[in-house]
């Protein structure tokens, strides 16, 4: 049973509910009934829509076994889902007692009792995991969204600022995040999205190349002519490109920003950390590609880049 409960684990995991319930089904019929196996039928049984028996399914499952963790929190996301706070609350407890280590325990009571509209034991809950999870990213920019789904603006916006000096590659995911959607309008948050807070880090390698040709956001020649550069020299980069009105940022070996210089022309930013490469290698890179921007720039008519 043990490999058949993994293979249909491995078929949720890809998203194939059907495929999963095809093993899982046969499973729950056997004797002694498999905790196990009713948890995974509940979770391929909500994927496909069929939120009555995936219920029957999850409580089955703990009548069977109450320490499995997983099973209460998925009871929490459930009934979390159906707005019953204080359920989920109780679940979220259960899970905790059976594993009081887990990373993400103040992270689950804490968005449940900020629903709940308990922003100071919520907020102390959030502290907690960020204690423990003071240089993560990630645990920074959940913490952000849970404030602003509930309607928090001031510290969805501090948390993540600093989810952003973690790792400025997080303002681009906030962008088209819905969690951040009734932010929109917000100022502060749209300073945070619109602003290069960025700080080369002493002793890092850095660049200045200044071209005629302006940058022009999402469309603009600079632009396409650097990330045609970048592609034909084979350089890895981040497909992910963020772009504002006022400048572009790709990231991969070296940080690539694009903007306007104070005169309105063309400016092209270069940096990377000390150990990415050595003096001679750097030079080498950073030459090649100045090249490859120039010849896609003069193609079409333009000027050459300018060394300052």
């Amino acid at each position: 049973m043990t490999e058949s409960l993994a293979r249909a684990q491995e078929l949720l995991d890809g998203g194939d509910a059907d495929g999963a319930l095809e093993i899982l089904d046969p499973l729950v019929e056997k004797k002694p009934p498999s905790a196990e196996a009713f948890l995974l039928r509940s979770t391929a049984l909500f994927m496909i829509g069929d939120v009555k028996q995936g219920t029957k399914d999850l409580d089955r499952s703990l009548k069977i076994d109450p320490r499995l963790r997983q099973a209460w929190l998925n009871k929490a996301a459930l009934d979390l889902s159906e707005r019953r706070y204080a359920d989920s609350l109780a679940a979220l407890e259960r899970a905790k007692q059976l594993d009081p280590t887990a990373p993400d325990n103040d992270l689950n009571i804490g968005a449940v009792q900020l629903l709940q509209g308990k922003l100071q034991e919520a907020s102390g809950h959030f502290r907690s995991y960020l204690e423990r999870n003071s240089t993560s990213t990630d645990a920074y920019y959940l913490v952000a969204t849970n404030y602003a789904m509930a309607g928090y603006a001031g510290p969805a916006i501090e948390h993540l600022r600093r989810a952003i000096e973690l790792d400025e590659r997080t303002r681009l995911r906030a962008r088209t995040d819905p969690n951040f959607r009734e932010l929109e309008s917000n100022t502060r948050f749209q300073q945070i999205l619109n602003t290069d807070s960025y700080q080369v880090p002493p002793g890092s390698y850095q660049r200045f190349v200044q071209v005629e040709t302006p940058f022009g956001g999402t469309d603009s020649l600079l632009l396409r002519a650097v990330l045609d550069a970048l592609q034909f020299s084979n350089q890895p980069f981040d497909r992910r490109v963020e772009v504002t009105p006022d400048w572009a940022l790709i990231w991969g070996e070296m940080r690539i920003k694009i903007s306007n210089n104070p005169q309105s022309k063309g400016q092209i930013q270069l940096t990377a950390a000390a150990d990415e490469y050595t003096p001679a290698q750097w030079q080498q890179q950073t030459d090649g590609l100045v090249k490859e921007i120039t010849v896609r720039l003069t193609s079409r008519g333009r000027s050459l880049p300018k060394q300052p």
